[in-house]
């Protein structure tokens, strides 16, 4: 049956509901789909939408209900328009968001994913979040990838210090703290301008710019006694490239660290969370193919995700 023709009210009457012309559609999809009629669902989202077309909850009830229906082929152009509106909330400029939607798409459905995130998405992501990104990651996600990344570090470096350190996605600077003592000198990279910003209120370095990390590692000609990517990676899916240009950085006698959320697949997998997770063993042939070998590999709690803990590989790779 068509739901377009479907008079869903006469289906609420028809469960019991007294007055149901008087039900908003909004309600009366909630109801229709709590009691298992998906159709009349879907006919009351629809006149919903055309009400309120900017509803994005409504639109993903909408695309979950035509899945449940097995109709799948009708979500593409629905998750399209849910995409752009993202992109559109975001600050995505137009010409990146075919790219910012291809991602984002991938994450969503697990078709193939691209080899690394869309820049302009991170970019735009974190100036938005720039002012609440670190009470949102201390607090609500407990995050403490720094922490546990600092703590391999100190153990590969031994009594080591005077460092010069790169601080590859460092955002708001919530590494620098940790980093500040080892090092002689302190640069920074990151997509985002306002996560910078709030960097160099930290005054802890000695250099800050924008810039996609490996397009920075392949003009820089600097090296450094410590790179580090803390909870950077996850927007990379193949690791050859930003291993063999951090290889290329490295002072001799220099270590790369990073951590990598964890994934039992091989390879590399994009999650729904729009973030990359890699198995170990991935991990480890892209540092062999570069000359990098490892000097500490530990598996940690990084963070948390809607209430459930994110176990990810702590990783310090020794330069050639």
């Amino acid at each position: 049956m068509n739901s377009s023709l479907l008079d869903w009210r006469a289906r609420l009457e028809a469960c019991g509901v007294d007055e149901a012309r008087d039900v908003p559609p909004s309600l009366g999809a909630q109801l229709l789909r709590s009691w298992r009629e998906p159709l009349a669902a879907e006919a009351a989202l629809r006149e919903h939408l055309e009400q309120q077309p900017e509803d994005k909850d409504a639109l993903k009830t909408l695309i979950a209900v035509l899945r449940e229906l097995g109709r799948g082929d009708e979500e593409v152009p629905l998750r399209r328009q849910l995409q752009e509106r993202r992109c559109r909330d975001l600050g995505v400029p137009e010409a990146e968001r075919d790219a910012v939607i291809a991602y984002l798409e991938a994450a969503e459905t697990g078709s193939t994913p691209p080899e690394r995130s869309a820049s302009a998405y991170v970019a735009a992501l974190f100036d938005l979040y720039a002012p609440s990104f670190d009470d949102s990651l201390r607090g609500l996600l407990a995050y403490r990838a720094p922490e546990r990344l600092m703590e391999a570090v100190q153990s590969a470096l031994g009594p080591r210090s005077a460092l010069d350190v790169l601080d590859l996605g460092c955002g708001t600077g919530l590494a620098g703290p940790l980093l500040r003592p080892l090092a002689r000198r302190l640069e920074g990279i990151d997509l985002s301008p306002r996560m910078l910003d709030k960097a160099r209120e930290r005054h802890l370095y000695d250099s800050l710019r924008a810039g996609e990390i490996t397009a920075e590692l392949g003009i820089s000609s600097s090296r450094y006694d410590l790179i580090v990517a803390v909870d950077v990676l996850v927007y990379f899916g193949a690791l050859e490239r930003v291993f063999a240009l951090g290889a290329r950085r490295l002072a001799p006698g220099g270590l790369f660290a990073f951590t990598v959320e964890k994934s039992r697949e091989p390879g590399y997998q994009l999650q729904p969370s729009a973030r990359y997770a890699h198995h170990l063993d991935y991990v480890r042939r892209c540092a062999h193919a570069t000359g990098l070998h490892p000097v500490v590999e530990r598996e940690e709690t990084l963070r948390r995700q809607a209430g459930q803990p994110v176990t990810g590989h702590v990783i310090v790779l020794a330069g050639p």
